[in-house]
């Protein structure tokens, strides 16, 4: 595959010579290369989006301040948001932008009681299993996270099925509006007197995990990302080995595979901290996806002399965010973007 002309080849070249082996931002003309690349894909305006928060309300709880936050999107969309914070924390904090998975939201993100609980999804009857409160623990833990409901799932109908064949044909897709409002999460991280601009990190289970790695892909003040069985690995051994109805149309970025596979675009986001989270029996994510995936970004990070930087986990298990992969992204930020 190319970019616009540009071997992968060449984009490791670039990398060698032109990366700062430290996290930050996007040095590289490749990496902006790139970057414009999928923005286009996307729909999306490279440069950052605009954003005006309103607080709707703040209340403490359990040495914790929480904030129910929200903002205008496009489409007159209002995004609903929780951030949380140590009550008696002092100074700017690194944040976590924490994105829930397609049957849950933020709400679930920040439950009072963190692990394994009962959850019923938006217009469901049958509760079903899943990890709670993770959120809300990452911020026991020091962190200001911000959780926000994504465009299409829960309650914010229609829902990513039906905006999509809409969007679709006025030129538009799904995933650009879902990162889009991502993208002004972050704008409005920065403009918060209580988080360092320079540490930001992101993180998502499922639904979350993908629209992470596709923010990431197109927004360098996003200082590491965490995704966890996102789907992310390679579009093209996805099609060949994995289950096509499994993912919705969200996933299904129209033109990508004509500009490049998804390991091929986060070679080029070397040597900025990413760490993957892909079970060996997550249907999301064949086996074969990753390998390939590895195959294009390890050399990446290797000749930018930041090989620590890429942290990936294979561990035995299927679609899930357990408590271990929740440890495993706390240790993550807490080795890249928490002060010391």
């Amino acid at each position: 595959m190319n970019l616009n002309g540009i071997s992968v080849a060449f984009s490791w070249l670039l990398t060698a010579t032109l990366f700062n082996p430290c996290a930050g931002a996007v040095k590289s003309p490749f990496a902006t290369v790139s970057m414009r690349v999928f923005a286009d894909l996307l729909k999306i305006p490279l440069s950052p989006p605009e954003v005006t928060a309103t607080v709707l309300g703040t209340k403490e709880e359990e040495g914790l301040v929480i904030e129910d936050v929200s903002w205008s999107s496009t489409d007159n969309e209002r995004v609903p948001a929780y951030v949380v914070r140590p009550a008696k924390a002092s100074g700017r904090l690194a944040a976590v932008i924490c994105l829930h998975g397609s049957s849950t939201n933020r709400e679930a993100n920040v439950t009072r009681q963190y692990g394994i609980g009962q959850w019923t999804r938006y217009r469901d009857k049958q509760s079903f299993s899943t990890l709670l409160g993770w959120a809300r623990e990452m911020s026991r833990r020091g962190y200001l996270t911000l959780s926000l409901t994504q465009r299409g799932l829960d309650s914010r109908l229609p829902s990513t099925e039906d905006r999509a064949k809409d969007m679709l044909v006025h030129g538009r897709n799904v995933m650009g509006a879902i990162v889009y409002e991502i993208r002004q999460a972050i704008t409005y991280l920065q403009q918060r007197q209580d988080v360092d601009p320079d540490r930001i990190g992101m993180t998502g289970i499922s639904f979350g995990g993908i629209t992470t790695f596709y923010t990431w892909l197109v927004d360098n003040r996003i200082a590491a990302i965490a995704p966890v069985c996102g789907g992310v690995g390679s579009v093209e051994e996805f099609i060949r080995h994995g289950a096509r109805s499994y993912h919705g149309i969200y996933w299904w970025i129209p033109d990508m595979l004509t500009k490049g596979d998804q390991g091929e675009f986060a070679a080029a986001m070397a040597p900025r901290p990413l760490m993957l989270w892909a079970p060996r029996n997550d249907i999301g994510m064949p086996n074969e996806g990753v390998d390939r995936f590895l195959d294009a970004v390890l050399p990446a990070y290797k000749q930018a002399g930041a090989e620590s930087n890429l942290v990936v986990y294979r561990p035995p298990g299927e679609h899930a965010l357990t408590p271990e992969a929740f440890e495993a992204v706390v240790q993550f930020f807490d080795r890249f973007i928490k002060p010391r």
